[in-house]
Formats: structure tokens, sequence, C-alpha cells
């Protein structure tokens, strides 16, 4: 059985107590853990995120139940993370709700030193409660919030005033190598030196934010595909010339789309994420 299509009634009832213990760290959340002998287990936390009891019945998998527009990109980071393609995951995406609604979720999961996998999934706050609770600047960089740029975002899309315009998100490869490597400390200098030659780059008035832990989006106002990709190209290229590490290319991959008239937030950056998404495979590349 294709583990990512397992029926959320084959959720697991318990965890070993290391596997618990870890949980205490990625908050109080949905938990579920993977190995080559059993597969995909879900704990009966995952079910409660959507409204669901042990005992409902209910035949639909986990990937089932996520937005058809976000599936594509769910499912290639959860492949890319089982095969042993990237360390880590992250995803944030929309997932039916038992009540007909679909709801926001983030997932993280890592390898263990034994093999197996361990993950969580969490109900995202709504966009007003996480403005409260979080920064609006990053820390580390000083640029935008993921939050203040997707407020900003949604203001554009509330209030368009004709001029075309791209969103740019990209990541910087390899960087589970970079933090082997180089350590902690050296990498979180080198994020910071790249956002400040990017944000030197832009206009002044071009949102820039800082998206996940390694990667950033920006958007390019009055500026239409062709203009972005030849931007989004410029950058990339001196980001690989710049002296971001000691003796090593820091390169990026990034993804860009042009905003098409009445466009949705949620289908925008549904697409941003493909070409993104795209771009991360390729390496060194901007796909849009």
């Amino acid at each position: 059985m294709d583990p990512l299509r397992a029926p959320l009634m084959l959720a697991v009832s318990r965890h070993e107590q290391a596997l618990a213990w870890q949980a205490l760290d990625l908050l109080q959340a949905g938990l579920w853990s993977w190995t080559p002998e059993q597969g995909m287990q879900r704990d009966p936390a995952c079910l409660r995120l959507l409204g669901l009891a042990a005992e409902d019945e209910d035949d639909l998998s986990w990937l089932d139940r996520v937005h058809p527009d976000d599936s594509p990109q769910l499912l290639e980071a959860m492949s890319a993370c089982l095969e042993g393609r990237e360390p880590t995951l992250y995803a944030h995406y929309r997932i039916l709700h038992h009540d007909g609604r679909y709801v926001r979720v983030e997932e993280r999961a890592r390898h263990q030193p034994d093999g197996s996998i361990l993950g969580a999934v969490q109900l995202c706050q709504p966009v007003q409660v996480v403005h409260e609770l979080a920064l609006v600047t990053d820390p580390l960089t000083g640029l935008d919030s993921r939050v203040r740029f997707e407020q900003g975002l949604a203001e554009q899309l509330q209030h368009p005033d004709g001029e075309p315009f791209c969103l740019l998100r990209f990541t910087v490869d390899h960087k589970a190598k970079i933090m082997q490597l180089f350590g902690e400390v050296e990498c979180d200098a080198m994020l910071a030196k790249l956002a400040r030659l990017v944000r030197r780059e832009l206009r002044k008035d071009d949102p820039f934010a800082r998206w996940d832990e390694d990667s950033f989006i920006l958007m390019l106002s009055g500026t239409d595909r062709l203009a972005g990709i030849e931007i989004a190209e410029r950058l990339r290229s001196e980001i690989a010339d710049a002296s971001l590490l000691p003796g090593r290319p820091v390169t990026v991959s990034g993804g860009l789309v042009q905003y098409q008239e009445g466009e949705q937030i949620d289908h925008l950056l549904a697409r941003l994420a493909s070409c993104h998404g795209q771009a991360r495979r390729e390496f060194n590349a901007v796909i849009g």
C-alpha cells in the first residue's frame, strides 16, 4: 500500500517514549513516524486536528484530503524526505476538515539516527492571531517576516493598481550540507549577508521577506514576467559570484510568477510554490 494514501484509520495509538519526548519540542501537534518496515503511521492526534475521532468511519487518506492546488508540492516534498533526497521536510498547505472546510496546516519532519523519520503537523493560527504573537521583522536578516509579506500581498490583491507585478521566491541550495560543513553560526551569517546583497539590488519599495528557514520572497512591482526573469537571473548570478562563505560558492534556486488579473492569494502562492519546487530540483536555476 502507498504509505501516503493509507486510510486515516491506520493511525497508530501511541509512540515510543523517545518519539514522545521529541514531540514536546515540536509543540502540541499530531505526530507521525515512518520506518522502512512499517511505513507511515499517524497518531490519533492527527485525526483530531481534522475534527475526526478514532471511531469515525473515513476511507480518505491524508493526501486525499489535501487541497488539489497544494497536493503536488506536498507530495514532492514528502517523497524527497522519505527517499532521503532531503534531510528535513517543511510544508504549508490546506487540508479538508471533517466539517467540509479547508484548514491550513504546517508539517515538519526530520530523519532520525536510526533511519526512521519523525514528523509533526499542526493547525496554523489565523493570520490576525499570528500577527499579535509573531515578530513582523525577521531578527536574523532584518527583513520583513512572512506574516507581514502575506498581509501586504493580500492588500495589494484587494486594491490592484492595474500595474503588472511578479513574485520571486528563492532558496539557498544545499543548505543542510552548508550547515554540516560550516556550522550554524557561519550559516546564519551567510543568510544575513545574502539578504543584504539582494536588498541592495532592489528598489527601496520592493517588498522583501524571509519566507522560512532557507528561503526568501520578494515582490517586483511594475514588472512583467520577462523583466522579472531578467532580474531573477541577475540576482542568481550575483549571489553565486559573491563571497558569502569562505572557499565555497553559494547558489540559489528560484521560482517566479506574474500576477494574473483577479487571481486569489492562495492560487498565486500555489503557482509560485510549483515553479520554486521545480527550480529546487534543478539547482542554481530560475523557473518562471
